[in-house]
């Protein structure tokens, strides 16, 4: 019996212990809970856990979103064209925002236009492009302009996609820069020879072709021919 009561203080002594740690009688009830909160401070953890991934997946996905939007809007703005890829592109971006009368670029910046309005990007020609850039081998002519060999300003490409209406054209320059009305450079006797290009320049001084024969006013600063 001795060794009962003993026994009997020793886990009354852990139990009263117990008590006052808690702040009250231990229980099977607070000793559940006490069991328990473990569990559910691992599961919360666990829980919080799971969303770190989907939350930095989330932002990176917003992030590579933006930039690409900023990306596709800088891309087709003038300053794109020689930060970048073409490094012959300076003299064509600088003639953009030059505000020189003579450069049809001028009429076309001030209508809010930008490059790939006229020049629409084609994979082919961007592939020759980049090999083109990496071999830096730009054909180029002694006044710093791409020597392509090409002709852009033609009248079916001046034309496309409804930019300029031909009738439209030849009916408003009768007579134009105050020239007797019989002139019309829309209208020549030229049997149609003649491209867009030949008189307009859209990086360079536009030349009156008329003029090589005519003495005839030229638009703003325009010049006369001389071939």
């Amino acid at each position: 019996m001795e060794i009962s009561a003993i026994v009997d203080s020793v886990e009354a002594a852990k139990r009263g212990k117990a008590e006052n740690e808690e702040g009250g009688p231990m229980t099977e009830e607070n000793e559940g809970q006490r069991t328990a909160a473990p569990a559910d401070a691992d599961h919360a953890s666990k829980r919080k856990n799971k969303k770190k991934p989907a939350i930095v997946t989330g932002t990176v996905a917003v992030v590579l979103v933006l930039a690409g939007a900023g990306f596709w809007v800088w891309h087709e703005q003038p300053s794109f064209c020689n930060a970048i890829c073409h490094s012959p592109m300076d003299n064509y971006v600088e003639s953009y925002s030059a505000g020189d009368a003579g450069m049809l670029v001028t009429q076309h910046a001030e209508a809010g236009k930008n490059c790939l309005d006229c020049h629409n990007p084609v994979i082919t020609e961007q592939l020759t492009e980049v090999c083109t850039w990496v071999a830096d081998d730009y054909p180029m002519t002694d006044d710093g302009m791409l020597n392509t060999g090409k002709e852009i300003a033609t009248e079916e490409f001046c034309t496309n996609d409804g930019c300029h209406n031909m009738s439209d054209v030849v009916n408003a320059t009768w007579g134009f820069e105050g020239n007797d009305a019989k002139y019309n450079p829309h209208s020549s006797h030229q049997d149609n020879q003649l491209e867009c290009g030949d008189c307009h320049k859209s990086h360079e001084t536009s030349t009156l072709y008329c003029a090589k024969c005519h003495d005839l006013n030229l638009p703003e600063g325009w010049e006369a021919t001389n071939e």
